[in-house]
């Protein structure tokens, strides 16, 4: 049986090279890197769970990622404009907050595992050319950054949290966050388009933070990331087919991008197994999910969300629904209305994203 060649023994890259594997293919996974994870340095990140309707436990389950790695759900979330912050629950989890980076417990780790265990080749310290991988996972494209964040991660006593603030002085056109679990805190500051603001935007979020919950910090790490964001996504050229972040698939809003990597690396396994076009199965997956996250976009930039707080609490206690979070990334009828618009704007703010 053909050998596979995989770019990336990132998200996207691990999963395609665990299902190939347990198809019966030999395959061998090429990384840059020592270890899996090292672009991260146990950065705590959040898997949204509110973009499909099977939960994204039984949705891994179905690809064949099983939760080796410390994975705690929230369904309880803090939104703040610096001046009124809001309690929202809801009726499950809304996303799973897992670690990054090559430290135990991570997310990296735990798929490098169970990647060998299945008997995938991982080569480190190595990579190849693009044009001889079946599959491309080597993540965002430099010199084409849409988003970034920076921020620390630290040992603390303050008790479980996730709180988010929506405030342009501490996250331009973005959100900052400090999110708790079981001491352990990661606290960041992620911006949009001027990522030359980012390091004056944490370190308000980081000043903001301290004084509020009176915080103590201990034994600080940096940790940091960037992300690529597309609707001008090329999907295979020639045999390679690109995955996760290497096409450019992440929501645009909220710069969420672990689900559609898991999903993604799957979809390029299953056109190799089932020899079907990975560019259409892609296609049918992503787009309209892509086009959504454009326009949605577009009503942050111009709604100014932060200060409609009140309103979104008064909607969340009616409904406590994931679901109606989920509509909103449908491509609805709404969203067909005003994409041309959003279009518009989007590709002026942000040269090359659409």
């Amino acid at each position: 049986m053909k050998k596979i060649k995989i770019l990336g023994a990132g998200i996207s890259g691990l999963t395609a090279a665990i299902n190939l594997k347990k198809e019966g293919y030999n395959v061998e996974v090429f990384e840059k890197n020592a270890d899996c994870g090292q672009r991260f340095h146990g950065d705590m990140q959040g898997i949204e769970n509110w973009s499909r309707k099977i939960d994204v436990i039984a949705d891994l389950a179905s690809k064949n990622i099983e939760i080796n790695f410390d994975c705690t759900p929230f369904s309880n979330l803090t939104l703040s404009n610096c001046k009124i912050d809001e309690k929202f629950n809801f009726d499950r989890p809304l996303f799973y907050l897992v670690k990054r980076g090559d430290v135990a417990g991570s997310l990296d780790q735990g798929l490098k595992k169970q990647a060998l265990a299945a008997g995938v080749e991982i080569h480190f310290n190595t990579t190849i050319k693009p044009e001889r991988a079946d599959i491309i996972a080597s993540g965002p494209k430099i010199g084409r950054v849409s988003v970034a964040d920076r921020g620390i991660v630290f040992k603390t006593t303050m008790a479980n949290t996730a709180t988010a603030i929506i405030n342009n002085d501490l996250a331009h056109k973005g959100y900052s966050y400090l999110l708790v679990v079981n001491g352990y805190a990661c606290l960041c500051s992620c911006v949009f388009g001027e990522t030359e603001k980012l390091t004056e935007c944490f370190h308000r979020t980081k000043t903001y933070f301290v004084k509020k919950y009176s915080l103590q910090i201990v034994d600080a790490k940096p940790v940091g990331g960037i992300g690529f964001f597309t609707i001008n996504n090329i999907w295979q050229k020639e045999k390679s087919r690109f995955v996760g972040e290497a096409a450019g698939i992440q929501d645009f809003l909220a710069g969420f991008g672990m689900r559609t990597a898991f999903q993604s690396g799957y979809l390029a396994a299953k056109s190799i197994i089932e020899n079907r076009s990975y560019s259409d199965l892609a296609e049918e997956e992503f787009r309209n999910y892509l086009k959504a996250g454009v326009v949605n976009r577009f009503f942050w930039e111009h709604i100014k969300v932060g200060d409609h707080l009140h309103l979104a609490k008064e909607i969340n206690d009616l409904f406590r629904s994931v679901r109606k979070i989920r509509s909103t990334y449908s491509f609805n009828l709404t969203q067909r209305i005003k994409y041309r618009q959003a279009f518009n704007y989007i590709d002026e703010m942000y040269s090359g994203v659409v």
